[in-house]
Protein backbone atom coordinates (compact mmCIF):
# COMPACT_ATOMS: atom_id res chain seq x y z
CA UNK A 1 0.00 0.00 0.00
CA UNK A 2 2.80 2.40 0.86
CA UNK A 3 4.40 1.74 -2.54
CA UNK A 4 1.13 2.46 -4.33
CA UNK A 5 0.70 5.75 -2.48
CA UNK A 6 4.30 6.74 -3.22
CA UNK A 7 3.94 6.01 -6.94
CA UNK A 8 0.61 7.89 -7.07
CA UNK A 9 2.07 10.97 -5.38
CA UNK A 10 5.00 10.89 -7.75
CA UNK A 11 2.72 10.78 -10.79
CA UNK A 12 0.48 13.58 -9.56
CA UNK A 13 2.93 15.98 -7.99
CA UNK A 14 6.27 15.47 -9.72
CA UNK A 15 7.22 18.11 -12.32
CA UNK A 16 7.02 17.11 -15.96
CA UNK A 17 8.04 18.97 -19.12
CA UNK A 18 4.61 18.18 -20.61
CA UNK A 19 2.63 19.21 -17.52
CA UNK A 20 -0.05 21.76 -18.32
CA UNK A 21 0.42 25.26 -16.97
CA UNK A 22 -3.29 26.05 -16.90
CA UNK A 23 -4.81 27.04 -13.57
CA UNK A 24 -8.58 26.85 -13.20
CA UNK A 25 -10.23 28.49 -10.20
CA UNK A 26 -13.78 27.56 -9.32
CA UNK A 27 -15.74 30.32 -7.62
CA UNK A 28 -19.08 30.87 -5.94
CA UNK A 29 -20.49 34.33 -5.29
CA UNK A 30 -23.58 35.94 -3.80
CA UNK A 31 -25.49 38.73 -5.56
CA UNK A 32 -25.42 41.98 -3.56
CA UNK A 33 -27.24 44.31 -5.95
CA UNK A 34 -29.07 44.27 -9.27
CA UNK A 35 -29.69 47.44 -11.29
CA UNK A 36 -32.03 47.12 -14.25
CA UNK A 37 -33.38 49.28 -17.06
CA UNK A 38 -36.56 47.81 -18.46
CA UNK A 39 -37.86 44.41 -17.42
CA UNK A 40 -35.42 42.08 -19.19
CA UNK A 41 -34.55 39.99 -16.14
CA UNK A 42 -38.12 39.64 -14.91
CA UNK A 43 -36.83 38.47 -11.54
CA UNK A 44 -34.35 35.91 -12.89
CA UNK A 45 -31.44 37.43 -10.93
CA UNK A 46 -32.14 38.66 -7.41
CA UNK A 47 -30.17 39.83 -4.38
CA UNK A 48 -28.95 36.77 -2.51
CA UNK A 49 -28.81 34.50 -5.57
CA UNK A 50 -25.82 32.18 -5.98
CA UNK A 51 -23.40 32.71 -8.86
CA UNK A 52 -21.20 29.78 -9.89
CA UNK A 53 -18.35 29.70 -12.35
CA UNK A 54 -14.69 29.30 -13.19
CA UNK A 55 -11.81 31.25 -14.63
CA UNK A 56 -8.71 29.82 -16.26
CA UNK A 57 -5.30 31.32 -16.97
CA UNK A 58 -1.90 30.09 -18.15
CA UNK A 59 1.02 30.64 -15.79
CA UNK A 60 3.38 30.71 -18.80
CA UNK A 61 1.71 33.87 -20.11
CA UNK A 62 4.32 36.64 -20.32
CA UNK A 63 4.01 39.79 -18.25
CA UNK A 64 3.45 42.71 -20.62
CA UNK A 65 3.58 45.39 -17.92
CA UNK A 66 6.61 47.66 -17.74
CA UNK A 67 5.72 48.98 -14.28
CA UNK A 68 7.39 47.76 -11.12
CA UNK A 69 5.09 45.70 -8.89
CA UNK A 70 2.40 45.32 -11.56
CA UNK A 71 1.84 42.21 -13.68
CA UNK A 72 -0.37 42.25 -16.77
CA UNK A 73 -1.13 38.83 -18.23
CA UNK A 74 -3.28 39.01 -21.37
CA UNK A 75 -4.80 35.79 -22.75
CA UNK A 76 -6.02 35.41 -26.31
CA UNK A 77 -7.28 31.85 -26.67
CA UNK A 78 -9.55 29.20 -25.17
CA UNK A 79 -9.58 27.50 -22.64
CA UNK A 80 -8.46 30.62 -20.78
CA UNK A 81 -11.21 33.04 -19.79
CA UNK A 82 -14.10 33.24 -17.39
CA UNK A 83 -17.53 31.63 -17.26
CA UNK A 84 -20.33 32.52 -14.83
CA UNK A 85 -23.88 31.24 -14.42
CA UNK A 86 -26.77 32.75 -12.49
CA UNK A 87 -30.53 32.85 -12.98
CA UNK A 88 -30.37 30.61 -16.04
CA UNK A 89 -28.04 33.06 -17.83
CA UNK A 90 -24.41 32.39 -18.83
CA UNK A 91 -21.66 34.99 -19.07
CA UNK A 92 -18.39 33.93 -20.66
CA UNK A 93 -15.32 35.10 -22.56
CA UNK A 94 -15.49 35.17 -26.35
CA UNK A 95 -12.20 34.64 -28.21
CA UNK A 96 -13.52 35.39 -31.67
CA UNK A 97 -10.70 36.99 -33.69
CA UNK A 98 -10.43 40.69 -34.36
CA UNK A 99 -10.45 42.21 -30.89
CA UNK A 100 -7.44 43.83 -29.19
CA UNK A 101 -8.15 42.52 -25.70
CA UNK A 102 -9.97 39.46 -24.43
CA UNK A 103 -9.14 38.13 -20.95
CA UNK A 104 -6.48 39.66 -18.68
CA UNK A 105 -5.29 38.99 -15.15
CA UNK A 106 -3.73 41.98 -13.39
CA UNK A 107 -1.57 41.47 -10.31
CA UNK A 108 -0.51 44.42 -8.14
CA UNK A 109 2.12 43.87 -5.46
CA UNK A 110 2.98 46.73 -3.09
CA UNK A 111 2.14 49.30 -5.76
CA UNK A 112 0.38 52.59 -4.97
CA UNK A 113 -0.25 51.38 -1.43
CA UNK A 114 -2.20 48.25 -2.29
CA UNK A 115 -1.98 44.59 -3.23
CA UNK A 116 -4.50 43.61 -5.84
CA UNK A 117 -5.79 40.95 -8.20
CA UNK A 118 -8.14 41.87 -11.03
CA UNK A 119 -9.61 39.23 -13.35
CA UNK A 120 -11.15 40.95 -16.37
CA UNK A 121 -12.96 39.55 -19.41
CA UNK A 122 -13.30 42.39 -21.91
CA UNK A 123 -14.92 40.57 -24.85
CA UNK A 124 -17.77 38.22 -24.02
CA UNK A 125 -20.34 36.09 -25.79
CA UNK A 126 -23.77 37.71 -26.11
CA UNK A 127 -26.68 36.20 -24.25
CA UNK A 128 -28.80 33.69 -26.14
CA UNK A 129 -31.15 36.39 -27.41
CA UNK A 130 -28.25 38.52 -28.67
CA UNK A 131 -28.03 41.03 -25.82
CA UNK A 132 -24.45 42.27 -25.49
CA UNK A 133 -22.49 41.40 -22.35
CA UNK A 134 -20.11 44.05 -21.02
CA UNK A 135 -16.87 43.60 -19.09
CA UNK A 136 -16.85 40.86 -16.47
CA UNK A 137 -14.52 41.77 -13.60
CA UNK A 138 -13.53 40.40 -10.20
CA UNK A 139 -11.50 42.82 -8.07
CA UNK A 140 -9.55 41.95 -4.91
CA UNK A 141 -7.63 44.64 -2.98
CA UNK A 142 -5.60 44.63 0.23
CA UNK A 143 -4.39 48.02 1.53
CA UNK A 144 -2.17 46.30 4.12
CA UNK A 145 -0.05 44.97 1.23
CA UNK A 146 0.29 41.54 2.83
CA UNK A 147 -2.02 39.39 0.66
CA UNK A 148 0.55 38.44 -1.99
CA UNK A 149 4.33 38.30 -2.23
CA UNK A 150 4.92 39.08 -5.91
CA UNK A 151 3.27 40.22 -9.13
CA UNK A 152 3.58 36.73 -10.66
CA UNK A 153 0.53 34.71 -11.61
CA UNK A 154 -0.41 32.55 -8.61
CA UNK A 155 -0.77 28.78 -8.76
CA UNK A 156 -3.25 28.74 -5.88
CA UNK A 157 -6.68 30.26 -5.38
CA UNK A 158 -6.93 33.60 -3.57
CA UNK A 159 -7.48 33.32 0.19
CA UNK A 160 -10.58 35.49 0.43
CA UNK A 161 -10.03 36.49 4.07
CA UNK A 162 -6.75 38.18 3.05
CA UNK A 163 -8.55 40.78 0.94
CA UNK A 164 -10.46 43.80 2.22
CA UNK A 165 -12.15 44.48 -1.13
CA UNK A 166 -13.89 41.61 -2.90
CA UNK A 167 -16.09 42.84 -5.73
CA UNK A 168 -17.51 40.96 -8.73
CA UNK A 169 -19.47 42.79 -11.41
CA UNK A 170 -20.97 42.10 -14.84
CA UNK A 171 -23.98 43.05 -16.91
CA UNK A 172 -25.63 43.18 -20.30
CA UNK A 173 -27.57 45.65 -22.37
CA UNK A 174 -29.08 46.71 -25.65
CA UNK A 175 -29.00 50.21 -27.07
CA UNK A 176 -32.54 50.00 -28.40
CA UNK A 177 -33.52 51.12 -31.88
CA UNK A 178 -31.81 54.08 -33.55
CA UNK A 179 -35.11 55.77 -34.43
CA UNK A 180 -36.06 55.92 -30.76
CA UNK A 181 -38.88 53.44 -31.13
CA UNK A 182 -37.42 51.03 -28.59
CA UNK A 183 -35.84 52.26 -25.35
CA UNK A 184 -32.55 50.73 -24.20
CA UNK A 185 -32.75 47.81 -21.82
CA UNK A 186 -30.11 46.21 -19.68
CA UNK A 187 -28.91 45.28 -16.23
CA UNK A 188 -25.87 45.22 -13.99
CA UNK A 189 -25.02 42.77 -11.23
CA UNK A 190 -22.75 43.40 -8.23
CA UNK A 191 -21.65 40.51 -6.02
CA UNK A 192 -18.93 39.24 -3.71
CA UNK A 193 -17.12 35.92 -4.03
CA UNK A 194 -17.64 33.52 -1.11
CA UNK A 195 -15.54 30.56 -2.29
CA UNK A 196 -12.48 30.15 -4.53
CA UNK A 197 -10.69 26.83 -5.04
CA UNK A 198 -8.31 25.35 -7.60
CA UNK A 199 -10.01 22.74 -9.77
CA UNK A 200 -7.63 19.85 -10.63
CA UNK A 201 -7.04 19.07 -14.28
CA UNK A 202 -8.89 16.01 -15.64
CA UNK A 203 -5.63 14.06 -15.90
CA UNK A 204 -4.89 14.60 -12.22
CA UNK A 205 -8.39 13.52 -11.23
CA UNK A 206 -8.01 10.35 -13.34
CA UNK A 207 -4.68 9.53 -11.70
CA UNK A 208 -6.16 10.01 -8.25
CA UNK A 209 -9.06 7.73 -9.13
CA UNK A 210 -6.85 5.00 -10.57
CA UNK A 211 -4.50 5.25 -7.62
CA UNK A 212 -7.37 4.92 -5.17
CA UNK A 213 -8.61 1.77 -6.94
CA UNK A 214 -5.10 0.29 -6.85
CA UNK A 215 -4.74 1.03 -3.14
CA UNK A 216 -8.11 -0.56 -2.30
CA UNK A 217 -7.31 -3.69 -4.32
CA UNK A 218 -3.90 -3.98 -2.66
CA UNK A 219 -5.46 -3.63 0.79
CA UNK A 220 -7.98 -6.41 0.09
CA UNK A 221 -5.25 -8.93 -0.81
Amino acid sequence: MFLAITVLCGLVFSPSPTQATLITIGIEAVVDDVVETGDYLNGRIKVGDLITGTYTYDTDTPDSSTLSGIGRYAHYAYPCGISLSVGGLNFMTDFSPGFPEYFTVWITNNSSGVDGISVRSYHNLPLRDGMSVGTIEWILQDPSETAILSADLPTTAPILSDWETNFLQFGAGSGGSRDGGEPPIGFGVAAHVTSAVVIPEPGTILLLGLGGVAIVRKAKK
